[in-house]
């Protein structure tokens, strides 16, 4: 993550690191890297050039000299920023990662707070929010309205604003402060908090009959936790519906983006291994990333009414379409 550019204090050195991103930009990784080791060179305590360096040499193939890259920018940076925890378990095998850090993601968010509207729904052409409330519809037959609803990551309130007219009571958490700024400007959210959602979900009072996670769990890899606080936190019959990302083959993979996907059978069996009953799983396109369409599933699940037999379908007629790789 480059994010904001934030000077070195050295004007050569600056010069020397935006020259080296522009090399990058245009795909001379080579050229890059060496123009981020000079900038290093005169400022040997900058975590930028160093996450930088580590990309270049990543893209370039040079994959032991940039996690070394990455390894120096960790040291210079424990709180991970930058996120190079991540970078570094991406090209390196011996390096695992249960999530994405807070630090990471609180600064990556704040930001994207300004303009993440716009570059979501215009340019990445984003409508999983939309997506998961119709979901959520479609399963209560477009009459419920439900009483009580949570929604995980809430960012600037996309998924509030897709969902507002089918609950009565509507709460938001996010880990980023402007992000919920930008969602309390909406005035669709009875309350707000900022914070991890594992957080929140332990300390909520009172039970949701709806948990709504859109384009959240793509930076966790276990979702075992989040699963099984979900579970808790839902009344008898109540719903959660979420987006991850495509995974091929592994449970989980953690991609160049920095972000997690997830296989399908891993997500049914962490379902069903919380308690959570599995009612529909779409694969859909998610969104775009650099011009290529990202592939995920939006899913549905539920816990079992109270008494409710565990090992039989939903009860309410819902057909789930599972995606190829089940059957």
């Amino acid at each position: 993550m480059l994010g904001r550019f934030q000077s070195s204090g050295d004007l050569i050195a600056d010069r020397r690191f935006l020259y080296a991103a522009a090399f990058l930009e245009d795909g001379d990784f080579a050229a890059a890297a060496e123009l981020f080791e000079q900038a290093i060179e005169i400022a040997p305590e900058w975590t930028a050039a160093y996450w930088s360096l580590g990309k270049a040499r990543r893209d370039a193939g040079d994959i032991a000299r940039a996690a070394i890259a990455f390894r120096e920018c960790l040291r210079l940076d424990p709180e991970d920023l930058l996120g190079a925890s991540l970078a570094l378990a991406e090209i390196d095998a011996s390096v695992t990662i249960d999530a994405a850090p807070q630090a990471y993601l609180k600064t990556l968010f704040d930001a994207y707070a300004e303009d993440f509207d716009s570059s979501l729904v215009e340019r990445l052409d984003y409508a999983t929010p939309q997506q998961l409330a119709a979901l959520v519809r479609e399963a209560g037959r477009g009459e419920t309205r439900y009483t009580r609803a949570l929604d995980l990551g809430c960012g600037t309130g996309l998924a509030g604003e897709a969902i507002i007219n089918n609950v009565a009571w509507l709460e938001g958490v996010d880990l980023s402060d402007r992000m919920i700024e930008k969602a309390r400007a909406k005035r669709i959210y009875d309350t707000l908090a900022a914070g991890d959602i594992l957080t929140a979900l332990h300390s909520a009072r009172g039970r949701y009959d709806l948990v709504i996670a859109a384009d959240v769990l793509i930076y966790f890899g276990e979702l075992e936790k989040i699963f099984a606080a979900i579970a808790r936190r839902l009344e008898f019959g109540g719903l959660v519906a979420f987006s991850v990302e495509k995974g091929e083959g592994a449970d989980r993979t953690l991609r160049a983006s920095l972000r997690f996907a997830h296989s399908a059978e891993y997500v049914a069996r962490v379902l069903k291994s919380s308690g959570l009953e599995l009612v529909r799983m779409e694969e859909r396109v998610l969104r775009k990333d650099r011009g290529e369409d990202i592939a995920g599933y939006l899913v549905l699940a539920r816990r079992p009414a109270d008494g409710a037999d565990r090992s039989l379908p939903a009860d309410d007629g819902a057909m789930m379409d599972a995606p190829a790789s089940l059957h």
